[in-house]
């Protein structure tokens, strides 16, 4: 399935502009284009609507990456005891899911949607260490999908919103039970 890789969104006179560039398309070529069913969002409903139908479109994952405030919110969002009842990976997609019927409730999935913008993430922060082979203490520093790679400054480790995300991540690799989280301030 394809998505959009965001750079940024812009919203200049009235009109909606991404930098985007296809997934799977290579070379990557990152353009500038305007999304004309977001600006007529934007212009017939305000700006309140086109955050619900951009953050709709990153819950969808057609549109993914970037650093702003959609992603923020889907990182909020994932982890809301709410979003549960409409958690698409969760249906079974049928008509009779109680998913697919909630999220075919419009006002209460943007409603949803509209307190995941408004709510901050929680300001702790957590990180991964390990000891190293020479006693050391090492930080996870980076993850891909195969591997984690570690660094000696802590100033460089990845830094986790939720201390469940970091917990899920030691489950997911070998030696993981011998990492441990910690809080930092």
């Amino acid at each position: 399935m394809s998505y959009d890789i965001i750079k940024n969104i812009k919203i200049k006179d009235n009109k909606v502009f991404f930098k985007c560039a296809s997934n799977n398309v290579f070379p990557k070529y990152f353009e500038k284009c305007e999304s004309y069913s977001l600006s007529k969002i934007l212009q017939e409903q305000g700006k309140e609507a086109l955050d619900i139908e951009i953050l709709k479109e990153y819950e969808k994952g057609n549109f993914q990456k970037g650093s702003n405030k959609y992603v923020r919110a889907l990182q909020v969002l994932r982890h809301m005891q709410e979003y549960k009842n409409f958690d698409w990976r969760q249906s079974s997609y049928n008509d009779d899911c109680p998913i697919q019927k909630n999220r075919k409730d419009e006002s209460l999935f943007n409603a949803l949607l509209k307190k995941a913008l408004y709510t901050m993430l929680p300001k702790d922060k957590y990180i991964v260490t390990k000891q190293h082979y020479d006693g050391s203490i090492i930080y996870l520093w980076k993850v891909t999908k195969k591997s984690a790679k570690w660094c000696y400054n802590k100033e460089k480790a990845k830094i986790f919103r939720y201390e469940n995300d970091a917990k899920k991540l030691t489950k997911c690799f070998h030696g993981g039970e011998n990492w441990k989280i910690e809080k930092i301030k």
